[in-house]
């Protein structure tokens, strides 16, 4: 069965959130009293330098789509394709080193993350479970089973880690919630659950921590959620006022600036906010050409600001200079 029937721009069982909800509203009046439908968002134009592709390598005759990244704190970029490797790259686009999944024939994982003790987490999204690679590919330990119980996953899709040791594992499915663990794997807690209110998630896609807090990407709701650690809800963060709001976010990383850097699935573009909701400036359109991109899952952030994009519907990983 491909991965495809799982990964629908909007899932059999979603519904529209609040903002998805006001943004088609608006659009149909604002279309109604015009001839032609116009942006008036006055968010800022990210400042783009340089656009360039780094080589993915073909999987038989064709070339897989990148669809997650995670950059270390030696720039290295760790990316899971759909062809069920993980790529590794240096910060010159070169790649290093390669690996397969265990198993990939009935769908592909979808989170990575690097860990303080230097292993490879990676959310095994169809296999239901969180994989734990050394540095090189060798599997070391994994946990979870196909279940809604806690420590079990449905499609866990993202993993996070603090600077505690604790993983925060996000799924979807029967189940729409994170669930946090040991270093070792060992269940602590979990919240969420499936719903368009307060602490309520349709597809938690992605997942950042600072000391404090609990960031959480909630992909058709269009919004990003904020709890404690040990998963009280806190707020709310969705663009401010005379900005456009967010179209389906799939991933979200904190850049070394201390901004949130958002990928937009179904806007094809780059966000770059502050914490407070203020965007600082936007990048790309759906596009097949070198002003946008087409579905992109995932970025990473590097130490000197480059951004990284998976442009998944293109087939092709980016690099922005700005």
């Amino acid at each position: 069965m491909s991965s495809d029937v799982f990964h629908r721009t909007q899932a059999p069982d979603a519904v529209p959130g609040p903002l998805s909800q006001f943004r088609v509203l608006a659009a149909v009046l604002m279309c109604a009293v015009m001839a032609g439908c116009v942006d008036e968002s006055s968010d800022p134009v990210l400042s783009v330098s340089r656009f360039d592709v780094w080589k993915i390598p073909a999987s038989g005759v064709f070339i897989p789509e990148p669809r997650a990244l995670f950059s270390d704190a030696d720039d290295q970029v760790y990316v899971l394709d759909k062809a069920g490797r993980v790529l590794v790259y240096d910060s010159t686009g070169r790649l290093i080193r390669q690996w397969e999944m265990p198993e990939h024939s009935i769908g592909k994982p979808e989170g990575v993350w690097r860990l303080h003790d230097g292993t490879i987490a990676v959310a095994d999204t169809h296999y239901h479970r969180v994989i734990i690679f050394s540095d090189d590919g060798d599997v070391l330990r994994m946990f979870g089973t196909k279940g809604s119980g806690p420590g079990q996953f449905v499609f866990p899709v993202a993993v996070a880690q603090d600077d505690a040791g604790f993983l925060y594992v996000g799924e979807y499915g029967d189940r729409q919630r994170i669930q946090k663990f040991t270093p070792e794997g060992e269940f602590v807690t979990m919240f969420g659950e499936h719903g368009t209110g307060e602490g309520q998630f349709q597809r938690p896609s992605a997942i950042a921590c600072d000391r404090e807090e609990v960031y959480v990407l909630d992909a058709f709701n269009d919004r990003i959620q904020v709890f404690d650690r040990n998963g009280a809800f806190l707020r709310v963060i969705t663009p401010g006022a005379g900005s456009d709001p967010l179209q389906f976010p799939y991933d979200l990383k904190t850049g070394p600036d201390g901004l949130f850097y958002i990928i937009e699935n179904k806007g094809g573009r780059l966000t770059v906010m502050e914490k407070n909701g203020t965007v600082r400036g936007r990048f790309g359109k759906p596009s097949y050409a070198n002003d946008g991109f087409n579905n992109p899952w995932a970025l990473a952030v590097l130490s000197d600001g480059r951004v990284l994009v998976a442009d998944t519907g293109n087939h092709r990983l980016i690099e922005l200079t700005r």
